[in-house]
């Protein structure tokens, strides 16, 4: 008797995984598109199904509420290349807390965190007003801000351990520095208001995290 072999339960379960993934990512990327192009209100479930090219219950499925997606977004956003990376764990925020030199650490900080901000700054924008009107929302928005702090804190702490700071500020206020200047909405503010490039951002924030952190010489 001829016996043939079924696929094995693993190769299955990987196979629905990966058909999830697929479906995920064009769930955030048709969303991503959309939040950017006509805001949160304007961006309805059914809309982001159709340019996923899916059904809304299959979002239902996989996200469960349009906040969900939008919390998805973010982070996908601020990992960057390395969607499945903590942004701590990437290589520009490792590069910043094993360097010896302060001036150096603002140096590969400004550069690394210009390139997050360019690329979360818009879908911050329309986080922040839909957050006026939407508590859920604003629980996501200040969430958000919560976990910049804290990331900040540790770079805040590793240019610390490598020398003096300005009137010998402690951690706290050399975090709120840097929490302050390091914004999604200083970004906005300097390159969509005021009209300087990127590169001008990241020239003026290590300048002035220089000025406003390290001692004088």
């Amino acid at each position: 008797m001829l016996i043939t072999k079924k696929p094995g339960r693993k190769y299955a379960s990987a196979l629905r995984a990966g058909q999830a993934d697929k479906t995920q990512a064009a769930i955030l990327a048709a969303a991503d598109k959309l939040f950017r192009a006509q805001g949160w209100a304007s961006t309805s479930v059914a809309a982001i199904a159709r340019e996923a090219g899916i059904s809304p219950e299959t979002i239902y499925a996989t996200l469960k509420t349009k906040r969900a997606i939008m919390a998805a977004v973010v982070m996908q956003t601020v990992r960057g290349q390395s969607p499945d990376t903590p942004l701590m764990q990437q290589a520009g925020p490792l590069a910043v807390l094993a360097e010896k030199s302060q001036a150096t650490q603002i140096k590969l900080f400004a550069g690394d965190i210009t390139g997050v901000l360019a690329r979360i700054a818009p879908l911050m924008s329309v986080l922040s007003t839909a957050a006026k009107t939407e508590p859920e929302l604003n629980q996501l928005y200040q969430r958000f801000h919560e976990g910049r702090r804290k990331n900040l804190a540790v770079v805040a702490e590793a240019i610390m351990r490598q020398g003096s700071t300005r009137k010998s500020m402690d951690s706290a206020e050399a975090t709120a520095v840097i929490w302050r200047l390091a914004s999604p909405e200083m970004f906005t503010l300097m390159t969509e208001v005021e009209g300087i490039s990127v590169a001008d951002f990241e020239t003026w924030l290590a300048s002035s995290l220089r000025r406003l952190l390290l001692a004088a010489d």
